[in-house]
């Protein structure tokens, strides 16, 4: 998964849904560890600007 931080809004919704833990924020900057990622979506689903998408 790839996240565009020009569209994120930092809402945090993506680590929220997460259940790899996969997904961190820090210094103002949404990460997404892809050794945690199972690709499985929830993330892409629940981002309200549509800012994560799959490789």
């Amino acid at each position: 998964m790839i996240i565009d931080m020009e569209e994120c809004g930092i809402c945090e919704d993506c680590i929220d849904v997460c259940m790899e833990e996969a997904i961190t924020k820090k210094a103002y900057k949404v990460i997404i560890d892809p050794d945690k990622c199972d690709s499985c979506g929830e993330c892409v689903d629940v981002c309200p600007v549509g800012a994560i998408y799959e490789e």
